[in-house]
């Protein structure tokens, strides 16, 4: 098993990269990669949440530690990085991107329309008075992320269920178009179990979408989200159940993209 979102205090989780690594050793894990946030300064402006990325984007700095805390790990451990996507910040984010050699990049959709969805300052936000219009944003913004070209790994598909806010009409055509998109772009997508623990109570993404991903032959990644060290590899058990019954055999490796049967 592998986990390839894990965030620490560099972002928004908390504590060292060593206890993370622990974590993982002691789970057994085969590899697992870092994902700290990398955010377009239009995500922070739009935010009213406290700063949630790279401090400073030190990615110089973020990539040197997570190298530090490879050496002689006991867990392979690769570096990662969560990038925010908002269409009009690529120049931004291609300048970002390009002073690490990452081992892989997940791409996420926080924003809809300028909307930090899944913020919890905003979870009462009048904008959810219309949740078919996010929903809508949501949907078109990830077909633009996946056809951008930079990342590897889409990031808690469905995200903007976080706190139990559903469309009001299917969803089904655009859902559709963006797994088309993903699958297109050549990009695996991850299965999530953070919203396990959040009010929408269930993996990202639904277990529908995640078997129409398996039909398309969409590869998959494990990730916990991790915002500490405790929660590395959480419910990893239950996503292997999630996975499988979607129709998946095995998971993508991102060490060498390689695929690997599931356990």
């Amino acid at each position: 098993m592998n986990d390839y979102h894990i965030h620490t205090a560099l972002s928004d989780g908390e504590g060292a990269m060593d206890g993370f690594v622990a974590r993982a050793v002691e789970l057994g894990l085969g590899e697992m990669g870092f994902s700290d946030h990398l955010v377009p300064r239009v995500c922070e402006e739009e935010s009213d949440d406290e700063p949630y990325g790279l401090a400073g984007q030190d990615v110089a700095g973020y990539a040197r530690a997570v190298r530090r805390a490879a050496k002689g790990a006991g867990v392979r451990v690769l570096l990662g990085i969560e990038i925010d996507y908002v269409p009009g910040a690529e120049p931004e984010l291609e300048e970002l991107l390009d002073r690490e050699p990452f081992d892989y990049v997940i791409g996420s959709v926080h924003f809809a329309d300028g909307f930090a969805f899944d913020a919890p300052s905003l979870r009462d936000d009048p904008r959810w008075d219309d949740p078919d219009a996010v929903w809508r944003a949501y949907w078109d913004t990830v077909v633009r992320a996946a056809t951008w070209g930079r990342f590897d790994v889409v990031g808690h598909l469905d995200l903007p269920k976080k706190f139990g806010r559903m469309a009001s009409t299917p969803t089904t055509a655009a859902e559709d178009a963006a797994l088309d998109a993903i699958r297109e772009a050549g990009l695996a997508i991850e299965l999530n179990t953070s919203g396990l623990h959040a009010d929408a109570s269930e993996a990202y993404p639904a277990p529908t979408l995640l078997a129409r991903a398996a039909r398309r032959g969409i590869p998959l990644t494990f990730g916990s989200d991790a915002h500490r060290a405790a929660d590395v590899g959480r419910d990893f058990g239950r996503a292997v159940g999630l996975a499988r019954a979607a129709g998946y055999a095995t998971v993508l490796r991102l060490s060498d993209r390689a695929e690997e049967a599931l356990p």
